[in-house]
């Protein structure tokens, strides 16, 4: 069965639906943000503050509600997954826009003209964010940042900065669950390689987008692979043994493909394909060093050895493998010491040998991932409720490190969007007509909208702390924690610069669309 709805009755659906999900998500923000407590049907609930986690669970029984539910729930986790951070503040910011949005479009504002005038401000407040971009100096920098993200927590920050030093601007930070109650850090050995899993199918966890196996067997070749008809007795003892299997091919062709997919999906195997990376010769010496690491036999044509002929004896191990969509990190490769270290000498000799910087490049490079250690933040809880939930938010904290590492960062507790607004030069854009004016006029009051959030779950008047922002340094701003003026890079009250910016655009192009839709057709049935 479809349901129809008009125009005003849609309207009135965004608008609730949008509330709804605000509601839920920005009560997590800020240093006093609340828990959230999530149960899934047939599980055990667990406690979150988390924004993205909250977002995802809810769900509205109105049918029209829901389909905006959605549309802002898919900006929002496009936030998380961009810049690893700023759920809550994209919803914040998409409901304040649609509110005020709504009341001129009533009266007969064009949605199209507003949604110019939007884009138009959002163009020139992200400019202006980038502007007042600081880099990242110093481990406290880390620290603040992941602490800010951790929702305030002490210890998350201490652990991810340390762990980040450790594996260095570039390094790997893998996050897995401890077999105890103390959370934990490990520097061990590791394999990276810029290639991910052949298909989203081969997903473990789809809140990190990522594929993660505990002891793996692992297949290295530089074959095609075509059919699995070769790969079958293989398959066979790998099943028996129990293991997950990482397969590593110079390329998995459809048919094989899609048979690996089917066993992962069955659950018959736990099984990951990745297309090896690079090209030519490039490509075999990565395939090369991976097996070495592992501690596997390559399986190469130029070797001689058949696909059929392979046993569970040619395959290597590790402690623990991360696939993402774009990279793979083998972390505790079980290869000898010995070859590993002998493979190392080789590349040195080769890279003292050549003349070409290119070549120079590219053998460093072996160096460093044959050579490299992986930060391993073991997550500890008395429960599983509380590892969950801890994890979440170190997993949130990394990634709004990496964020700020590479985009910098800037003024925290809401003020950004403020001093960007602030200090945004209005002659410079050109509006076409008073609509596209009250378009930016809607973007620039929703700057306001995180600030206000924060001051309403930390209970204290949004218009007494805004006005006083207003009025304070650029680098000054409000500590919500201990309710006082600050200087906000001093006292380590800062955001990613690519987190606000995101935020701001997922958020204008949510309730843009949403704004500009007039009539839904939804299936039920």
């Amino acid at each position: 069965m479809k349901k129809y709805s008009n125009t005003d009755e849609l309207r009135q659906a965004i608008v609730e639906g949008v509330n709804v999900l605000a509601d839920n998500v920005a009560a997590t923000l800020g240093p006093k943000g609340q828990n959230v407590i999530i149960q899934k049907k047939g599980k055990p609930p667990f406690v979150t503050k988390d924004g993205v986690t909250v977002a995802k669970f809810v769900n509205l029984k109105d049918p029209f509600q829901n389909a905006a539910v959605e549309i802002l729930k898919q900006a929002s986790l496009q936030t998380n997954a961009e810049a690893g951070d700023g759920t809550t503040t994209a919803t914040v910011l998409a409901r304040s826009i649609i509110n005020e949005a709504q009341k001129y479009i009533v009266s007969g504002v064009s949605p199209i003209e507003l949604k110019r005038g939007m884009d138009k401000t959002c163009d020139a407040l992200v400019e202006q964010l980038t502007e007042s971009a600081r880099p990242i100096k110093s481990i406290e920098d880390i620290q603040h940042i992941a602490r800010i993200s951790a929702n305030n927590d002490k210890m998350i920050g201490d652990i991810v900065a340390r762990a980040v030093d450790l594996a260095g601007k570039d390094g790997t930070v893998i996050i897995e669950e401890a077999r105890s109650n103390k959370t934990s850090l490990d520097l061990i050995e590791g394999f990276k390689m810029d290639t991910g899993f052949a298909a989203n199918a081969f997903m473990t966890d789809e809140r990190r987008g990522i594929c993660y196996y505990d002891n793996p067997l692992v297949f290295v070749t530089d074959e095609r692979l075509e059919t699995v008809d070769e790969l079958l007795p293989l398959l066979e003892q790998v099943a028996r043994d129990g293991r997950p299997l990482v397969i590593v091919a110079e390329e998995i062709i459809e048919q094989a493909l899609a048979a690996l997919i089917m066993n992962a999906i069955r659950g018959t195997m736990k099984i990951v394909g990745i297309k090896a990376p690079r090209y030519g010769e490039e490509r075999k010496s990565i395939l090369k060093d991976l097996a070495v690491s592992v501690g596997a036999t390559y399986v190469s044509r130029e070797a001689g050895i058949m696909l059929k002929d392979i046993k569970i004896e040619h395959l290597g191990t590790c402690k623990s493998v991360e696939i993402g969509k774009s990279n793979s990190t083998f972390v505790g490769g079980k290869g000898e010491g010995q070859a590993v270290e002998e493979t190392i000498e080789k590349v040195k000799a080769l890279l003292k040998q050549t003349d070409s910087d290119h070549e120079a490049k590219i053998l460093n490079e072996r160096i460093t991932r044959l050579a490299s250690g992986v930060s391993v933040i073991k997550v500890g809880g008395a429960t599983q409720v509380e590892m969950t939930e801890t994890k979440h938010r170190i997993e949130d904290a990394l990634e709004a490190v990496r964020s700020a590492q590479k985009d910098g960062i800037t003024t925290g507790g809401g003020t950004a969007l403020i001093r960007a607004r602030d200090n945004l030069k209005l002659d410079d854009i050109t509006f076409e007509n008073r609509e596209q004016e009250i378009g930016s006029d809607i973007v620039l009051r929703a700057c306001e909208s995180p600030l206000r959030q924060l001051c309403r779950n930390c209970g204290v008047s949004e218009d007494i702390i805004l006005s006083k922002i207003e009025n304070y340094a650029n680098d000054e701003g409000y500590d919500f924690r201990n309710l006082c003026e600050v200087n906000m890079f001093e006292k380590g009250i800062v955001d990613p610069v690519k987190v606000t910016k995101v935020a701001l655009i997922k958020a204008v192009s949510a309730a843009s669309t949403l704004l500009n839709t007039n009539h839904a057709i939804i299936q039920t049935e």
